[in-house]
């Protein structure tokens, strides 16, 4: 029987100490590396006028308001949403001022046709609703008040 013996050689010694060392700078530039995303994602700021509502894993956690936060990155997300009073019109065009007929021409209780414009103010009240209850909250919310606004201009 042969026996495969490998001769001791310095030079030998003398390469793994620099690739162990190398490993080791690699192995601690990935970990920075990882934790630098990780602080340059986890931190997000809201202004005066917003609100958060944070998901964990796509479902709502809490409601934050103004200030500096902290998430927990890749887990955790952020929906900002204004909390300032937010509007639109029925009736015209809010850019070129002109009259839409579809929304603006109403008919009253004695037959008589009126041309109404209207300008709705809103407010988001519950974040999370807002959000998940709805794919289009403002569109429903215009349907609404066109709906009173007829209903009400039809009493006259």
């Amino acid at each position: 029987m042969q026996q495969n013996t490998v001769d001791y050689d310095p030079r030998m010694e003398k390469l793994k100490k620099p690739l162990k060392h190398m490993k080791t700078v690699g192995v601690l530039a990935v970990i920075l590396a990882i934790l630098a995303v990780c602080l340059m994602n986890g931190f997000y700021t809201l202004k005066d006028q917003e609100q958060a509502v944070v998901t964990t894993f796509g479902v709502p956690q809490t409601v934050t308001d103004s200030g500096m936060h902290f998430k927990i990155p890749f887990i955790q997300q952020v929906h900002k949403l204004p909390t300032a009073i937010m509007g639109f019109p029925i009736g015209y065009d809010q850019s070129t001022g002109q009259s839409i007929d579809d929304e603006s021409l109403m008919i009253t209780n004695d037959y008589n046709f009126v041309n109404v414009d209207f300008y709705v103010e809103y407010r988001i009240g519950d974040p999370i609703k807002y959000l998940y209850n709805s794919s289009e909250p403002q569109m429903i919310l215009k349907t609404l008040a066109m709906s009173y606004i007829r209903d009400t201009i039809g009493l006259y």
